[in-house]
């Protein structure tokens, strides 16, 4: 709601858009877009990204539609914009799409952090291009069950942000695992979030996730022993199995099926965590 000084009159002033982001931020809202500032504002989308251009010391525009504005506060000016966890809730909002943090990103916040990583990592369900501003990276990768997937709240974040569960982090780092670096990082990750599990949370997450993805699942935690979850892992699949590769797009080893996961070990996990 505009302040009663800004009544229609007065809509057409000079630096109603950057009182209108002020207002936005003091909310603790850091992205705007355009028909958001038109319908608050009175003005002609025209007349929006007019003042906008004036403000291009504290706002940054975001790829996508509609036409997404991000406020830069003075003390996140050096790096070019402020971390992702602050505005990420509010750039989906807007273009009405759903996501959540996960793979390397969710799996820091829940404690395993064996390897630094530069980019903030998020799942949602349509191809979407990279953000980069300033020395903030997000990348985005597609996810069809993302509906399904349990989500943990965070505490302590300086906005709501959606995050995948320690068990769904797990498995989705066993299937997007390309995207972390390979198997045997992706099972350094999981072995560093098993404080955070729970057996409850694996139930709510296995129904969720490829057959394929639970049995490489159920081999890496019998390799990590963590051995009362993979029992869960195990009574959630099916008696009969078709045989599948630990590490996929890469060569078989012609070596046995690891039972009972039914999963050939190409990559030698074992060796390669001690």
């Amino acid at each position: 709601m505009l302040p009663a000084s800004l009544s229609p009159p007065h809509a057409r002033i000079s630096g109603l858009v950057a009182l209108l982001l002020d207002q936005l931020q003091g909310r603790g809202q850091l992205v705007a877009s355009v028909p958001e500032l038109q319908a608050l504002s009175g003005l002609s989308p025209l007349a929006v990204r007019r003042q906008l251009e004036h403000l291009t010391d504290r706002v940054v525009r975001l790829p996508g539609r509609p036409s997404c504005f991000l406020v830069v506060p003075p003390e996140h000016r050096l790096r070019g914009a402020p971390p992702a966890a602050y505005w990420l809730a509010d750039y989906f909002r807007l273009r009405q799409k759903p996501y959540y943090v996960g793979l390397l990103s969710a799996a820091a916040l829940h404690g395993s952090a064996q390897q630094a990583v530069q980019l903030t990592q998020v799942l949602t369900t349509t191809p979407t291009r990279a953000v980069e501003v300033g020395s903030v990276r997000v990348e985005f990768h597609v996810k069809e069950s993302l509906l399904d997937t349990p989500l943990t709240p965070i505490r302590g974040l300086a906005a709501p942000l959606a995050v995948s569960s320690p068990e769904a982090t797990a498995l989705d780092l066993l299937a997007f695992q390309r995207c972390v670096g390979g198997v045997v990082r992706a099972a350094e990750v999981v072995a560093g979030m098993l404080p955070a599990m729970s057996a409850a949370g694996w139930r709510r997450a296995l129904p969720h996730a490829p057959q394929a993805v639970r049995q490489r699942a159920g081999y890496v935690l019998d390799v990590l022993g963590a051995h009362r979850f993979a029992k869960l892992v195990q009574a959630s699949l099916p008696s009969k199995l078709h045989g599948v590769l630990l590490q996929p797009a890469t060569p078989s080893l012609g070596t046995s099926e690891r039972l009972p996961w039914r999963v050939e070990d190409n990559v030698g996990l074992q060796g390669a965590l001690r």
